[in-house]
């Protein structure tokens, strides 16, 4: 038997970013690696000792930043050492930071953890096609798919529960998105026409989330006992996993809800699909589908994209997904 290799892969990227990265991480199992993940303390959790990742930590751990100066700390290269091979989806603008790793003398790939603006390729073949110095990049990228713990999935249940919902009963929604500009205006009104058609609305929220969340609150009528306030990585994944689909932008929380598989209807406006759609690999996952405004790089990004529009595109979507094979 050969020896395990390890493989350290560094990701800076938010929840989304890094789920782009899914496929990636798939191949380099493939290819032999064993995988540790370096990315933000919240991915962690969610990620590490996943089908995907054998190990996580924190970035800010690695000191990597002392890699930026001419003269770099012996430390962090000696860290660095104890690995087979290292991937870097960041750092790639820097010629310094790129030599201090190249001077470890074993395999090394520093790229870009998005591909450039004017390429529309989607993110995840792009960052799959990083990894050629590795091995032959796949003719077709694996499919993925989280897997839920038990646990979080009793607790899931349980949640809807104590909301009088049965698993597979509600609609999630999730307003916010990263920055304002790719927050779909109509989800008020979507949720009083689901509501009025008698399919259960529940909302998700982060953080940031608590303007877009009020006039929610405000404008669609929404019961406080039905919005899951900064639920951590792991149970928003699992209250996805019971869902009987999802609506939201172009977020982390869309993206995790195609990897666990709930049936889930992505809304673009300003950004681009073409590139940052989820699903995984990208247009093969007959469980997520898009829906986009038509006028991106225009005044209005979300022209045409109206709440009765996206509500025949999520009742497109039930329906199909009730009677599909499981992807």
């Amino acid at each position: 038997m050969s020896p395990t290799r390890r493989c350290l892969v560094i990701h800076p990227g938010a929840l989304g970013d890094v789920l782009l990265a899914l496929p990636a991480l798939a191949h380099l199992g493939d290819l032999g690696f064993e995988r540790v993940l370096a990315a933000m303390p919240r991915l962690t959790a969610l990620l590490g000792g996943s089908d995907y990742v054998e190990a996580a930590m924190d970035l800010d751990g690695l000191g990597l930043h002392r890699l930026f100066t001419p003269e770099p700390d012996p430390s962090v290269l000696h860290g660095l050492a104890a690995y087979d091979a290292v991937v870097s989806w960041f750092g790639a603008g820097d010629p310094v930071y790129q030599a201090h790793l190249a001077s470890l003398g074993r395999p090394v790939v520093v790229a870009r953890a998005t591909p450039t603006p004017d390429s529309r390729r989607h993110a995840s073949r792009h960052l799959l096609e990083t990894l050629a110095p590795l091995g032959p990049s796949p003719e077709k990228a694996p499919c993925v798919r989280l897997a839920l713990g038990a646990g979080e999935r009793a607790r899931a249940e349980g949640w809807f529960a104590a909301r009088g919902l049965a698993p597979g009963e509600a609609i999630v929604l999730h307003p916010g998105a990263g920055t304002p500009a790719k927050a779909w205006p109509g989800f008020a009104v979507l949720a009083r026409r689901l509501e009025a058609a008698g399919c259960p609305v529940v909302v998700t929220a982060g953080p940031a989330d608590g303007a877009t969340l009020a006039r929610l609150a405000r404008d669609g009528g929404l019961s406080e006992t039905r919005i899951a306030h900064a639920l951590s990585l792991p149970e928003l994944a699992a209250l996805l996993g019971a869902a009987r689909a999802f609506v939201g932008n172009d977020s982390g929380p869309s993206h995790l809800a195609g990897a666990v598989g709930c049936p889930t209807l992505a809304l673009f406006g300003p950004t681009d699909p073409v590139v940052w759609a989820p699903g995984y690999p990208p247009g093969a996952c007959s469980h997520v589908r898009v829906v986009a405004g038509k006028g991106r790089g225009g005044a209005d990004p979300w022209e045409g994209l109206t709440p009765a529009r996206v509500e025949a595109a999520l009742r497109e979507l039930i329906t199909a997904a009730s009677v599909a094979p499981h992807d």
